[in-house]
């Protein structure tokens, strides 16, 4: 029955893999289980072919000095490179200046035109006049206004 149904081929191998095994980049058990894989797969087999073809392909080219140095050039054209300076501490307390400026000039000018208004304490207008609508009158330890009184006004108006 195994003759019927042959053992399942692991995944494909991709580019990077053959790249780097054909580099020889890979750890030992990685490069055996890529060994192991590539006996049986003639298409991956057949990639690393060409790879190791496109590689000495590219080993067979001429080296090819320019005959400009275009270096100058280019980084006459490169705006120049700003090292990022870090920021000192009174850079941040100076952006802060104005809004601490006229929270001061505010809270400053709260507190004149609130003593110009109202003076000493004892100057306070309309307290006296305020006084009629206490529960209590001024100066009294009673319980309700009703036991304070002892005339009362009937419906009427008319004070007995």
């Amino acid at each position: 029955m195994s003759d019927l149904h042959p053992p399942p081929i692991a995944p494909h191998v991709t580019d990077d893999e053959l790249s780097a095994y054909l580099d020889a980049e890979l750890a030992a058990p990685a490069r055996q289980q890529l060994a192991a894989h590539l006996s049986v797969c003639p298409r991956c087999a057949d990639r690393l072919s060409a790879f190791a073809d496109l590689a000495a392909d590219l080993g067979r080219l001429p080296s090819v000095a320019p005959e400009v140095d275009l270096t100058g050039v280019i980084l006459g054209r490169l705006p120049p490179i700003v090292s990022p300076s870090r920021p000192t501490f009174w850079a941040g307390w100076r952006a802060l200046l104005p809004v601490g400026i006229g929270a001061t000039a505010s809270v400053a000018l709260g507190l004149a035109l609130g003593a110009a208004l109202f003076g000493t304490g004892a100057a306070l207008p309309g307290v006296a006049a305020m006084q009629v609508f206490d529960p209590l009158p001024p100066g009294s330890l009673c319980l309700g206004v009703d036991s304070c009184y002892t005339r009362h006004a009937n419906l009427t108006g008319v004070i007995r």
